[in-house]
């Protein structure tokens, strides 16, 4: 439940403090009171110096030395800020390639700021997005925030447009973090509009993901990036309702209960987090519990019993074993007894012995036996042998084995020379080139009295 080489997967890091910074970064902008200090100072000597900023600027229309201040400062004038102050009659896209140019953050941002508060037509906004390059290294040339910043004001000026240019992007970069920052923006502004819109688009967006091998609305589970680190994959609808959860939640679920999701969709992870977080564990329960069958209600009630097993591992696991019967049950239940095992191994390992061994308690025998793995191999390799799935119960095994062999090599080999495993899966087991392809938990003080059996 619970990366890749690439620098992709940090785009979707600073996606999300972009929307963090850019509420303060914009919110400030029509403030006067907002002006940083020293920034007057600095637009005063801009307009004064008139033909003398000029001068600093060389052929290229760069600003050396002392000029690059005055030349990102304001111009001369009275009144509200033009994007003709703000760039010293320097045509958009020149202007902006040698702002996003500078080293020094302050001046870059101030600058932006200025820019974007005197910004009324979204061509203009057009222009300089073009000017914010994300192939760069992560310095000079990966402007996420900038990016982010600029298409949110686009957004505030015309969603559609905003949204419809970055549809266009051919970067997955630009396409993702842009259609991200126009959706979350658009919602705060006018959710009605956002959704119509997502819940229009979203089909087109997951065909086009299968075409690219991402997967559908929550990705495919094949990492954050997706295959070849590409960027994390989530249809317009699921960006909307993940936003409209934080102000609206009754309105955010009731959007969410007409959709599909993936088990491992990071909006089933919002939801989550948000009933917790604004209705109480309980009040989330009876909320999981009132819903109608489905992927929702499938994947609140997974996430959900891992944050039941965090404060109380074994009501958790009473509330999952009381679930109706299916896939979600089985998740749930399989969820619970982990987080039990690493607080109370014993206590958890008494009450598995009440499990029936059913390909339903599959689940639940794995996480057990991987959970105690490091405190005591052998209950754990006893456990993982009455899995009841074959290929599951071999997996367990494996898992278990080799993290044994990492903690007593001598013992582990002995157990395995003598073991009935497959001779090639013994040599991958000993193999320290191989890695275990599943978790091995913590484990807590599981007693060997408390195997399945006894």
């Amino acid at each position: 439940m619970k990366s890749s080489p690439s620098r992709l997967p940090l785009v979707f890091g600073l996606g999300w403090l972009a929307t963090a910074a850019i509420a303060f970064c914009i919110g400030r902008m029509g403030s006067p009171s907002a002006v940083p200090a020293g920034s007057e100072a600095v637009a005063s000597g801009a307009g004064k110096a008139g033909s003398a900023s000029q001068s600093n600027i060389d052929a290229a229309g760069f600003s050396t030395g002392a000029g690059i201040k005055g030349q990102f400062g304001m111009g001369d004038g009275d009144g509200p800020p033009t994007v003709k102050r703000v760039t010293n009659g320097q045509p958009i896209d020149k202007w902006m390639k040698h702002l996003m140019a500078q080293e020094d953050n302050l001046i870059r941002m101030n600058g932006l700021l200025r820019f974007l508060e005197a910004v009324t037509d979204p061509e203009d906004l057009k222009i300089a997005l073009a000017e914010v390059n994300l192939r760069g290294d992560r310095g000079r040339g990966a402007r996420f925030m900038e990016y982010a910043m600029i298409l949110e004001k686009w957004t505030q000026l015309d969603a559609k447009g905003a949204i419809t240019c970055v549809a266009a992007s051919k970067g997955r970069e630009e396409k993702w973090l842009g259609e991200s920052t126009v959706l979350r923006t658009w919602t705060r502004t006018d959710a009605s509009a956002a959704l119509a819109w997502a819940q229009a688009n979203s089909k087109d967006k997951e065909k086009e993901d299968s075409q690219d091998g991402q997967g559908g609305p929550g990705g495919n589970g094949r990492g954050p990036g997706g295959p070849g680190g590409g960027p994390p994959s989530s249809s317009p609808t699921s960006i909307v309702i993940s936003q409209l959860a934080h102000a609206d939640l009754e309105r955010a679920m009731s959007a969410a209960a007409t959709e599909t999701f993936d088990r491992r969709s990071r909006t089933i992870g919002v939801l989550t987090n948000e009933l917790v977080s604004q209705r109480g564990l309980d009040g989330a329960r009876s909320a999981v519990e009132g819903m109608a069958a489905g992927s929702l209600r499938d994947g609140l009630t997974t996430q959900l019993a891992e944050k039941l097993a965090e404060k109380d591992a074994p009501a958790a696991v009473e509330w999952a074993f009381g679930l109706p019967e299916g896939d979600a049950k089985s998740r749930a239940l399989a969820e619970t007894i982990s987080e039990w095992a690493k607080k109370d191994a014993a206590a958890a390992g008494a009450f598995m012995t009440k499990l029936p061994a059913t390909a339903e308690t599959d689940r639940s025998r794995e996480s057990y036996a991987n959970a105690v793995a490091q405190k005591d191999p052998q209950g754990a390799i006893a456990w993982a042998s009455t899995i009841t799935d074959k290929d599951r119960q071999q997996r367990t095994v494996e898992n278990v084995a080799r993290t044994w062999v990492k903690q007593d090599a001598a013992t582990a080999k002995e157990w395995i020379a003598q073991s009935s495993l497959p001779a090639e899966v013994k040599t991958r087991i000993q193999s320290p080139s191989r890695t275990g392809t599943g978790g091995t938990g913590g484990g807590g003080g599981f007693s060997r009295s408390r195997g399945p059996g006894n």
